[in-house]
Formats: structure tokens, sequence, C-alpha cells
């Protein structure tokens, strides 16, 4: 009974979650009319349950959406008190971390702000004047790549922004915090102080702080399949409680308390576990693993038999109850699962052989199988999450897995009890804790240094997300039917598939959403070309970082064969280090010197050109040497058949009057000059080239506010359709010499659910 309400609430969830539009609060209520009237039917209940979790998502959705900050407040600068609510994220000199509001009513319950090179770090619970500007959660939009809008959403952020670099910004008040933040503040200075190396990875494990764990540490778990180590999942909880239930059971012994030890020792388990999931954050597995534990106790004060899986169904409904928005997280449906297809495992083992030698070897032999059915039982959702198969993870757990719930946890633990009673014994626990994470950290860097071990997923499209699905009847199917070696073959052709080639006399472009800068990728049948790279930023990180490379792998692109920068502007060129070190790259092309100096390198002249299996690449600018700047942007025409796309770079109006001299620029698509800045785009230029499509590269609501209305309304005036990235995310089209322009697809539209924003800043 509960497994099917359990499914039913969820599926409801589920079909919230892809739902385009947000209900209003009226249809809602009909909504909730229309759950209580299937509920009064037997026949309808199924129905009403499906219709009860809709409701439930979408008002938990609309709650959030309805919190996000007022329009007209979008860019203003607000000065304001606040109250630090989380720890701040260092990266490059620039924090971030959230701030809430004491009582101004401009400012939404809940922003994440960013301030570069601040003279404090603000610390949690600390009482600030700051300088804001803020606008509603917004991300760029681009395929196979982070959805942060999404993310934003189901962490509850109601606004982001940055603060402004002033003396205005000062601090109030020192922290005033709970015991519990207390004590986890606490717990990460002394993991620092036992180890630097190892300090990270000890504050996530004791009290779930992961905001020190490096980029390339959370690559080598992803790549070796132990990220589950980092957060505070079942394993840490059920090694809590474990380590709480034997405590429990010595001293109701010792004391001689009445009753059966047990009990006190499962009493025990589940106290200790909600106290370290409460310090740990209590994220999504930490209360599953909380709820199955205290249904157990129910079950054994009552003493019922205990039925694994509708105590996980049970776990579900309550999570999903009491946040529904958890639905949207990696860690619900991955501690689900895994925790399902654990008690599948489980029970194929249960009552056989009673010798101790055979008992040992089967517990042994269910451990390997353990580990193997979880690769094949999760990978649908970490194809879906992460895009990728981490085929070492299987042995790799193996070995880190044991260590670190021998040695790591409970020293991690003991360290952590012992912080408040003895300073320096605690920090002796952790110091040894911390020998056996630098191990831990040894034995993954090896594993993650094959890379044959981790295989990055194209994204799935069509029939691919059935085929995705089959590595699951590995662990549905019983042993020795032939059907299961359909999950082999299911894993070896998603780890194999690749995207259908561009058919000959086609090329497909894409034009990327990089906020205020530039990337165009022109794929032809078996060449791929780049045009500009993005933004560099000044805290760290790159466009290219963030969405080229992502891109570039969804669409099994392992490398460039023609990389031109138009310039060396940083909006254009800011990503070409980073590329050129992940990336092998056949020749690159610029129309300025670039930093740092690049191998390879030809300045773009006017007259160059190149075949990409059938499509014709024409430099036409700049016709002379010398020019620097925005006008010494290379420009490029990309031609087949009878069709041509124009690529402009920054041109601005010299350097377009040198075009209509020297160039046939007539084309049926063109990039608008720098961004649509009015330095551009010239009613001469404008009507010489004549596209049926034009597109500018913004970044949504801008300082500059590019694309300027009178350049759009001019590239409009003579018949072309204008879209911009800002608007419609990244812009996706095929141009082939028989069938022309193919239709644009634009990805903020095409994948576009009821949190999104829209187009109000």
């Amino acid at each position: 009974m509960l497994v099917r309400v359990c499914l039913l609430l969820l599926a409801g969830g589920i079909a919230a979650q892809h739902s385009r539009v947000l209900l209003s609060s009226d249809h809602r209520a009909v909504l909730l009319v229309a759950v209580a009237a299937c509920f009064c039917c037997r026949r309808l209940r199924g129905a009403g349950l499906v219709l009860l979790g809709y409701w439930l998502l979408m008002g938990a959705g609309a709650d959030v959406i309805d919190a996000r900050l007022q329009p007209r407040y979008a860019g203003d600068s607000l000065l304001t008190t606040v109250s630090i609510c989380s720890a701040a994220k260092t990266v490059a000199g620039s924090s971030t971390f959230c701030v809430s509001p004491l009582s101004d009513k401009r400012l939404p319950t809940r922003s994440s702000v960013s301030w570069y090179m601040p003279a404090v770090t603000p610390g949690v619970g600390e009482v600030w004047q700051l300088e804001l500007r803020l606008r509603r959660p917004r991300g760029l939009r681009n395929p196979g790549t982070f959805d942060r809008e999404t993310w934003l959403f189901r962490k509850k952020i109601h606004a982001t922004g940055y603060v402004v670099t002033g003396k205005r910004n000062q601090r109030l008040a020192v922290a005033t915090l709970s015991l519990t933040d207390t004590f986890r503040r606490d717990f990460v200075e002394q993991a620092y102080r036992a180890s630097d190396s190892a300090a990270a990875v000890l504050s996530a494990v004791g009290v779930g702080e992961r905001a020190s764990i490096s980029r390339e540490q959370w690559d080598r778990y992803a790549e070796t399949g132990t990220s589950h180590l980092m957060a505070i999942s079942g394993l840490h909880i059920g090694l809590a409680a474990a380590f709480a239930a034997v405590a429990g059971i010595v001293f109701s012994g010792w004391l001689r308390l009445p009753g059966n030890p047990r009990t006190y020792g499962v009493a025990a388990g589940c106290l200790f576990a909600l106290v370290y999931a409460l310090l740990s954050g209590f994220g999504v597995p930490a209360q599953r693993a909380v709820l199955m534990l205290w249904s157990a106790l129910v079950l054994l004060l009552w003493r019922r038999r205990t039925n694994a899986v509708a105590i996980l169904a049970a776990a579900a409904i309550v999570v999903f109850v009491g946040n529904p928005l958890a639905l949207l997280a990696p860690g619900f449906s991955l501690s689900f699962a895994a925790v399902l297809v654990l008690i599948k495992i489980a029970a194929e083992f249960q009552g056989r052989a009673q010798g101790r030698l055979v008992r040992r070897l089967l517990a042994l032999r269910a451990l390997v199988k353990m580990q193997w059915a979880l690769l094949f039982g999760l990978l649908p959702f970490t194809v879906l999450w992460f895009d990728r198969i981490a085929f070492a993870a299987p042995v790799v757990n193996l070995i880190v897995v044991p260590v670190f719930s021998a040695i790591t946890a409970p020293l991690a633990l003991l360290g952590m009890l012992t912080l408040p009673a003895s300073n320096d014994l605690s920090l002796q626990l952790l110091k040894a804790a911390a020998l056996s994470v630098d191990a831990i950290e040894d034995v993954i860097a090896w594993f993650a240094a094959f890379d044959f071990l981790s295989a990055e997923i194209v994204e799935p499209r069509g029939v691919m997300w059935c085929v995705l699905c089959l590595p699951v009847l590995w662990v549905v199917l019983p042993r020795g039917w032939p059907g299961r070696w359909i999950a082999i073959i299911a894993v070896a052709h998603i780890v194999s598939y690749r995207p259908i080639p561009v058919p000959t006399g086609c090329f497909d472009t894409d034009v990327l959403d990089v906020g205020q800068g530039l990337a165009v990728v022109v794929r032809s049948q078996s060449k791929i070309l780049l045009f500009d790279t993005g933004v560099r930023y000044r805290n760290g990180g790159s466009v290219a970082e963030q969405v080229l490379l992502p891109f570039l792998g969804s669409q099994s692109q392992e490398r460039i064969d023609v990389l031109v920068v138009s310039h060396a502007d940083d909006d254009h060129a800011g990503g070409v280090a980073p590329l050129l070190k992940s990336l092998p790259v056949g020749h690159v092309y610029s129309g300025e010197p670039l930093r740092p100096d690049v191998n390879n390198l030809s300045r773009c002249k006017a007259g160059m050109s190149w075949r990409l299996d059938g499509v014709d690449v024409h430099i036409l600018h700049p016709s002379r040497p010398g020019l620097s700047g925005n006008n010494a942007s290379c420009v490029l025409q990309v031609v087949v058949g009878d069709y041509r796309m124009l690529l402009t770079g920054d041109i601005e109006s010299a350097a377009e009057r040198q075009l209509l001299k020297f160039a046939d620029i007539q084309s049926d698509i063109v990039i608008i000059p720098h961004h649509g800045s009015a330095t551009s785009s010239t009613p001469a230029f404008v009507e010489a080239t004549r596209p049926r499509v034009a597109i500018a590269s913004a970044g949504f609501a801008n300082r500059w506010n590019f694309p300027k209305t009178s350049v759009v309304r001019r590239w409009q005036s003579i018949g072309a359709r204008v879209y911009t990235t800002a608007e419609s995310g990244a812009l996706s089209f095929r141009v082939c010499e028989k069938s022309g322009v193919s239709a644009i697809v634009e990805q903020r539209l095409a994948r576009q659910r009821f949190w999104h924003d829209g187009l109000m800043p």
C-alpha cells in the first residue's frame, strides 16, 4: 500500500516538474478540490494521489517564485542591513554567501551575493550594512550544461547579485550563532588545525560543510564514483547510528537498565543519527536515513516485522510531502534508488548457508555484487545528473569504503564528540582521521589518472532515453535470465553512442548563451570550428569551463579543428587558455595577438579561406595590417551552396565601411556586430547584408543595454528576424545547400520549466 502511494505521489510531482506553466492560486485551489473529490471515490484515489503530488510541487514552487525579488528593484543599488545566513565560499578572491534582510521589505528572504576582494570575509550570523545590486534568479541556458536557474530554485534562493565595493559596507554586529552553527564553525576550525590537506573532507564528513572542497577534488570523485563519501548520506548516518547503538547496548548493560539492551541500542542510534543529521544540514539523503532508522525503532517497539521496502516508501513520502522541491535534487533519486538496490541484493543473500567461513565468503561476494549492482542500477540517474559513467567505482569503493567506514568516519565522529570536552584529544583524533583521508585521496587520484575508467556520456536524445534505462535489468531480473545481458549491451551502446553526424553539404551552428560575450560553434560532417571563446571571470573560472567544454562534451566533440578568436578583448578571448589546456586544437586564427602566447597562431587577413567537409570559410576582414581593438576583429563568412552566414566579432562603423568596399557581405544569417552596440550596425551595413536572421549575443540586463533598441529596429526594418541570447538562450540551427536555413531552436524556450524566469529583469 505504502509503495503504491509513494509511486503515485512521486508521479504527480514528476509531472509538475516538467510543466512549463505555473498554476495560479485559483487553479491550484480548483486542483485541490479535484483531489478531494477523487479521494471520495475509491476507484479514483490513485488519480487523486497523482493530482496531490502535482499540487504539492506546484504549490511549493509557487511559494519560491512569489518570494523572488520584485522586478522594480532589479539592478538598483540597495543600501540595506542584512544577516549572513551561510558560510562564504571564496574562489580567486571572490566570496559568495547568502544574506537575509533584517527589516528591509525590498529584499527577498534569501539572496545569494558575491563580493570581490572583501577586506573581511563575512561570517555566518554576522550583521552587515551592504550596498547590493540584485536581480531575479537567472542562469545561462545551453544544451548539455549545468542549469543554474534550477539549482537556485530548489535551493530556494530568491535573488542573486553582488556587493558594490565601497566604504558604506561595514559590519554592524558580530556573529550571534545558534549552538548548532557554533559547533559547526568550531569543528571546521579544528579540522584545519588538524590538517590543511584533509580539512575540507573532514569538514564534509563531520558537519556537512563542503564549500572548501576544490573543483579538482570534485572532478576526481566524479570520475571514480566516490562523490557519495563527501555528502552526509545513509553511509555516514548508518555508521553514526551503529556507533551510538553499540554504546547504548554497552551502557544499558553496565547500568543494568530494565528491558532489552538492543532496544536501548537502537534508540541511542536513532537519537544520535538525528543529532548528526541536523549538524550536517539535514540534506535529503540524511533525511531518508533518519526516517528509516526511526521507522525501524517504532516497529521494534511495537514488535512488528520490518518491511524494508515499505519503510523506504514511507520515508520517500515524508521527504516529498515535507519539501516537494527535494524531488528536483540529485540526492533524492540517487539516495532512494541506491537503498532499493541494496535491499534487493540483501534479499538474495538472506537465509543462505550457516557455516561461518561460508557466510563470510558469501558476504564478500555480496559486497562485490553490491558495487556492480549500484553501478548498473544507478546508471540512468548518474548519466542524467552527471553525464558520465565511472567504471572504476566498484573497485575504488571496495577499497576506500572499508577504510572510510572503519577508520575515517569513526575517528571524525569521535573527534567531533570529544571537541566540547577535550580540545587536545579531538585534535589528535582528527589528525589520525586526516591520515586515512590522505590515503583515500591517493587511491582516488591513482584511479582518476586512467581516463578510460571514466566515460563522459553524450546527452541522450530520443530513443536513447529508453536505452538508458536498460542497464537496470541487471538488478531487476533474476540471475540466469537471458534478458539480463541486454544491460551489458545497453551500457556498451550508451558509452559508444555518438550523435548523428551533420549531413554532407550542411553545417550546424550553435550561438551559445555566454552572457556578455560571444562563442559560436560551427560543425560540418567531421570538422568543428569555434569562433570566440567567451569571457574569463575576474573571480576565477571562465565561460570556456562552464559552458563551452560541457557543451562540446555533450556533443561528443573531442577536438577543435579551427579556433578563430576575433580579437583580444576578454569577452571574446577569455576562454582561450582553458580550451587549449583541455582539448587539442588544430589551428588558431586571431585578429590581434593573444595573451598568453599561442602556438600555431596566424593573424587573420582578408582573402584567407579553407574548406570543412564541403563548407567554405572565408576571412573578409581585416583587409590591412596594423588595426587594433574592436576594428581588428576577424570577420568570417561561412558558405554552403548559395547560403551564407556572417560572423562579425566586435567590428564598428569604420570596419563596416571597409567591408562594404572590399567584400560581398550579403548573408542569410548575421551575428550582429559588437553585441548590438550603437557604434556598429550602420544603416549601409545592415542594408548590404540583408539577412533573414540576425542574432545578438549579449548578457541579460547588461549595463550597456545591448542590443540597443535602435539597432534591433534597424535590422528588423530590412525584414530580419532578430534573436538575442539574453532572451532565447543558446540558438541552434542547420544550414544546407539544398534546403537552406532550418527552424531556429531557442534553448530557453525548448526546455522551459515553470520556475525559469521570464524576460523581465
